[in-house]
């Protein structure tokens, strides 16, 4: 078959060709292996193709209305095509999906049932997680992959994925994943090559929820960056930085880390026992002392608008901010998911919101082109909104 995977634009991001859609790549390397000819439409929607056999889309949130579009479009067409949709949006919300009439759903890991997804007439698939190294390495060549630009350091940076999940608990976080699988450090370091040897790369971001999971592993890996010369980003957990020590940490920063990315979402105590995030202040202050010392640059994420915010919780983030002289920070404003405790336990906790348009649903864009909906019983949404733009002003110092 012929078969066009459709990427959906995210115009609320800063910079929306920062990383390639590695999700839609995935399914179709199987494709492509599985003897299909595949193509990765990632101009504008209205310039989608209308001669393929089948099409795939793999929508977040606020890029599902932009799915519906090119659906209907779809739709006219004679003969009309297959059309499947998977991603996170899918998993979280199978009925609507279902009700709004897509050939296909896919639940779940979209690379072991791309075929039967595409060839076949199930309207439903429920995808069993299999281990990561059975997938193929993402085959970068199924676009232009130079048209996204990310860097290091001042170096041509691109993603990989090493992990799918997280261990944590956070009632926050809306989970598509029930257990945390990592593919093996050998199948990790073949990318890597693949990447550096095909590509050009020597610089490398890694998105994973938490990369340093299994310290032995990380090693593995980062032996062989400092080996192949590279530079890399990655996402941590002050406790398990704090777990393995400052020589975990040296150990990093030899091998080529030259920033990380760290959940902190608030500067209060009580907010932190109240999402269940399984650390206190003191450890993650002391995981961002040591990292900062061994010039690895930190980047805190922070939350306002979690259940039972205050003016006293925000002003403990503000102090917390000023003391830590972060290199850089995302402050963002909850936005509630379907799949996450908080969605599901609204009635039973000291926050509200407004489900709105889909396409206003996301949690991370530009500051003023999106606001929010939450707000507590101390707090309206305008008031936490206003928190989000005073801090970012003030602490947001570069783009890590």
């Amino acid at each position: 078959m012929r078969i066009c995977l459709v990427r959906l634009p995210s115009s609320f991001l800063i910079n929306e060709r920062a990383f390639p859609p590695l999700g839609l790549m995935a399914v179709g390397t199987a494709l492509k292996q599985g003897g299909h000819t595949v193509h990765i439409h990632d101009g504008a929607i209205f310039e989608t193709p209308l001669d393929y056999d089948a099409y795939g889309f793999g929508p977040t949130t606020p890029e599902y209305a932009d799915a519906l579009v090119v659906k209907a479009r779809l739709q006219e067409e004679s003969p009309r095509p297959r059309l499947v949709l998977g991603g996170t949006f899918a998993t979280l919300n199978p009925d609507r999906c279902l009700a709004d009439g897509w050939d296909c759903v896919v639940f779940g890991d979209g690379e072991p049932v791309a075929d039967r997804a595409f060839t076949g007439t199930d309207r439903t698939i429920h995808a069993a997680p299999q281990p990561l190294d059975s997938y193929p390495i993402i085959d970068r060549s199924l676009l232009n992959i130079y048209r996204y630009t990310y860097s290091l350091r001042g170096r041509p940076a691109t993603t990989m994925v090493t992990s799918r999940g997280c261990p944590w608990a956070c009632t926050f976080c809306c989970k598509t994943e029930s257990s945390t699988r990592l593919r093996s450090a050998a199948h990790v370091i073949r990318e890597i090559d693949y990447l550096r040897d095909e590509f050009g790369y020597r610089a490398l971001a890694i998105p994973d929820d938490i990369f340093i999971l299994y310290r032995a592993r990380t090693e593995a890996i980062a032996r062989h960056f400092q080996a192949r010369g590279i530079l890399w980003r990655c996402l941590v957990r002050g406790d398990l930085v704090v777990r393995y020590g400052r020589d975990f940490v040296q150990m990093m920063a030899d091998c080529g880390c030259v920033s990380v990315g760290m959940g902190m979402e608030t500067g209060s105590p009580r907010l932190l026992d109240a999402i269940h995030k399984g650390e206190t202040l003191p450890v993650i202050k002391q995981a961002i002392a040591w990292l900062q010392d061994a010039q690895i640059a930190v980047k805190g994420f922070f939350i306002l608008g979690l259940p039972g915010e205050s003016p006293e919780t925000l002003q403990e983030t503000a102090q917390f901010l000023a003391e830590m002289q972060l290199d850089d920070v995302d402050i963002k404003v909850y936005q509630p998911y379907p799949g996450s405790p908080i969605w599901r336990d609204k009635a039973t906790l000291d926050i509200d919101w407004d489900e709105g348009a889909l396409e206003q649903q996301f949690y991370k864009g530009r500051i003023g082109d999106y606001h929010g909906t939450v707000r507590t019983s101390c707090l309206t949404n305008a008031e936490i909104v206003a928190a989000m733009t005073q801090l970012e002003a003030r602490y947001k110092h570069a783009s890590l």
